[in-house]
This record gives structure tokens, C-alpha cells and sequence, in this order.
């Protein structure tokens, strides 16, 4: 008997269960510099510490994304960042070396999704 294979879980059925606070929308300007354009884009939460939210975007190439909250700001800070270093931090204090001043961060299971379905 053939042994049951994991049929990998689409997209939009993906995003469509995906709770609200793991998701975001990331407006994009068209690839044509001469048209004022923007896209969007969807993005899954990968990562959490108490300041940031590490989003990444579902289109490629991927984007990393971070929302940052300042305590004495209203709406957080947003960025793309570039340098894959920045990214490998955030991950580090989210969660990939345990403890992010004194309180656990978290890596989000759409982190896996995406690994298992690149």
C-alpha cells in the first residue's frame, strides 16, 4: 500500500484561514518608472518580538517588511529591508536563540508554510 502523501496547501486557501493580525497588504509601485502605479501585494507575519513584526511578501522576489512600534508613537514605523543581515536578526530575537529581553519572541507557523511550499 502506497503511503499517503501531504498534498501541499494552496495559497488562497492559505491566506483565506490566515488569522488578520498575520497578514498584511503591501502597496508596491509599478515595475514602469514613468507610471505612478502601485500594486499590491500580500504578506504573512514570519516573526515577532515585543517592538517588530517581520512580514515577508508572497510575490517574488520576496520582500522583507518591518513594522516597528516606537512607544511613544501612534502608528508604527514601516521598511523594506535590504540587507539580509537586519532580517537574520529580527529572526534571531524573535525566537531563533530564545529570549528577546527577558520575554520569548515568536516565529510564526507561515514561516514554515512558506519554506514547505517555496
Amino acid at each position: 500500500m502506497p503511503t499517503p502523501r501531504a498534498m501541499p496547501l494552496d495559497l488562497a486557501t492559505f491566506l483565506l484561514h490566515t488569522p488578520e493580525a498575520e497578514k498584511t497588504t503591501v502597496y508596491l509601485h509599478a515595475d514602469d518608472e514613468d507610471d505612478d502605479t502601485l500594486r499590491t501585494c500580500a504578506a504573512l507575519l514570519v516573526a515577532q518580538t515585543q517592538d517588530q513584526k517581520l512580514f515577508i511578501t508572497l510575490e517574488t522576489p520576496r520582500r522583507y517588511l518591518a513594522h516597528t512600534q516606537h512607544p511613544d508613537e501612534d502608528e508604527p514605523e514601516i521598511e523594506f529591508l535590504r540587507d539580509y543581515e537586519e532580517v537574520e536578526a529580527l529572526l534571531e530575537d524573535a525566537g531563533l536563540d530564545g529570549l528577546h529581553d527577558g520575554e520569548r519572541g515568536i516565529l510564526y507557523h507561515n514561516l514554515l508554510y512558506l519554506l514547505m511550499n517555496a
